[in-house]
């Protein structure tokens, strides 16, 4: 559906003060630069507010991001507690991954934990936060076994209503969507991200490519059926150019275009760039793609010499790593950063992976033999631990001049980008809603807006004048829809609420 009209009555003043009376003052925006009418402001169009086609997303505001990671795809480090209660076991029989998780506990005992996980990590207050804090997509990361399951398998499927309820979310707050699988049959890397930690196996078995294909259609097809809301499929996350040759994951990616492409002609196609360098990210497109974004996510400290880094060496090898991201998306297909965090240190728990400690400490088995660290006492406690009451004032402020320094990038250069992750547990250089709270992470103006349907339009009804409104107009009539939610006003309150204050101004 197309933006909404509104039509302000010019011949009348009792119109023009009912037409004020309607909608509350508009949110103060840097944006603002178009005139309604000589004496009433509003602001410039925005594709906040759009038309379903995908081409409309990037016309003047990136997409800013925040990835629901964690929830219907868990990860240790995002909710620890589902792990921990297993920590009086053995050190071997202690679940690592979400396919360990529910073999532990068996089908039923899974589903029905999974299921209120599903059902509370995740809430409508969250997207409606971070909506106001200026995020306009979100990234939902979902595991194959959502869609495609056997029987010999210890995963559990019943996520999809879960993810429709989001869906309806967004929908409901006007936050567009990005599906990611974030899992492949056999693992597409060995990480916990995707489901079973240890030995890849996807690329060794045509069974597993074509489950993958079969996932990947179904969530698709909830991408046509919420079309409104989902404007990107993510084809696969992260498969790994150190299990796989890049030739046969770019023979994947071929295959994967054609079958999104018979589903959704429109939706954006989006890659992983397999962890390789900038320039060789051309060996992974084809020409003839269309629609398509390159997923990049920026790191520093998953690497031994980068968490040795200094503050501002950190700050400085923000600007380093995207010099050629940037040059690609000027000269390719566009660049999102999907993933990436406020963190520069690996104490993170879990971060590494269950049951293995961090470069920082030392003692990450076979990667760090010593500290690795930039201070002759390196421990994962104060600014380097899972308490945020405990950091320095000083620690707060380089966090928000290294996250200043990333969105600097990946806002005004590239397509956009996601944080990782909307929320966690215990890990606060990781959670989106508690960094803005705290501050380390910026607000930006909302853009995130719903779509009105025509029971939501107020016309004022001119033969002669009819003015369209931008997405800050639309904005107003949702804070003003948000603050009475399911409240009838009645006009004839109105109108003598208008006729009150005519009469006093003497009009």
């Amino acid at each position: 559906m197309k933006p909404p009209t509104l039509v302000a009555s010019t011949t009348s003043a009792f119109l023009l003060a009912l037409a004020v009376l309607a909608s509350p003052p508009l949110p103060a925006s840097s944006e603002s630069k178009s005139a309604l009418a000589p004496s009433i402001q509003t602001a410039a169009a925005s594709p906040a507010v759009s038309d379903t086609e995908p081409d409309s997303v990037f016309d003047t505001t990136p997409i800013r991001g925040a990835n629901i990671g964690g929830v219907f795809l868990i990860e240790p480090f995002i909710k620890p507690s589902l792990f921990d209660q297993f920590l009086s076991r053995n050190k071997a029989d202690i679940p690592v991954d979400e396919w360990t998780f529910t073999a532990a506990l068996g089908k039923a005992e899974a589903k029905r934990q999974l299921e209120d996980h599903w059902d509370t990590f995740v809430t409508r207050d969250h997207l409606e936060v971070m909506a106001e804090s200026g995020i306009n997509w979100i990234r939902i990361p979902i595991g194959y076994w959502a869609f495609n399951l056997t029987d010999d398998e210890p995963y559990v499927d019943g996520q999809v209503p879960y993810i429709e309820r989001v869906l309806e979310w967004s929908r409901d707050i006007g936050l567009k969507v990005e599906l990611d699988l974030h899992g492949a049959p056999g693992s597409q890397n060995g990480y916990d991200n995707s489901g079973r930690r240890g030995v890849p196996e996807w690329l060794h078995s045509r069974i597993n490519v074509d489950r993958t294909l079969d996932a990947l259609a179904k969530m698709t097809k909830i991408a046509v059926d919420w079309s409104d809301v989902v404007y990107g499929i993510q084809i696969l996350n992260e498969p790994s150019r150190w299990k796989w040759e890049v030739k046969d994951i770019f023979a994947f990616y071929n295959e994967a275009y054609d079958l999104v492409r018979s589903i959704a002609p429109d939706v954006l196609f989006m890659i992983h760039d397999t962890f390789l360098g900038p320039k060789e990210w051309p060996t992974l497109v084809a020409p003839r793609w269309t629609q398509a974004l390159m997923d990049t996510h920026i790191y520093q400290m998953f690497d031994n010499y980068m968490v040795t880094m200094n503050e501002t060496a950190h700050i400085d090898m923000v600007a380093k790593m995207a010099e050629d991201i940037t040059k690609f998306d000027k000269s390719n297909i566009g660049v999102v950063v999907g993933e990436f965090s406020a963190a520069t240190h690996d104490c993170t728990k879990y971060i590494n992976g269950l049951g293995r400690g961090s470069r920082w400490e030392g003692t990450l088995e076979g990667i760090a033999e010593h500290p690795l660290c930039p201070f002759a006492t390196c421990s994962c406690t104060g600014d380097y631990g899972s308490n945020y009451t405990e950091y320095s004032a000083h620690y707060k402020r380089f966090l928000r001049s290294y996250i200043d320094a990333q969105l600097a990038i990946y806002d005004q250069e590239l397509a956009g980008w996601f944080f990782w992750n909307f929320r966690t547990e215990g890990a606060p250089e990781w959670d989106y809603i508690l960094g803005v709270e705290q501050g380390w992470i910026p607000s930006f103006p909302r853009t995130a807006m719903p779509k009105l349907d025509e029971s939501s339009i107020i016309v004022f009804d001119d033969a002669q004048t009819t003015h369209s409104t931008s997405s800050e107009a639309s904005s107003s009539l949702y804070q003003s829809a948000k603050s009475v939610r399911g409240i009838v006003v009645s006009l004839g309150m109105v109108a003598a609420t208008a006729y009150c204050i005519l009469f006093s101004l003497g009009l």
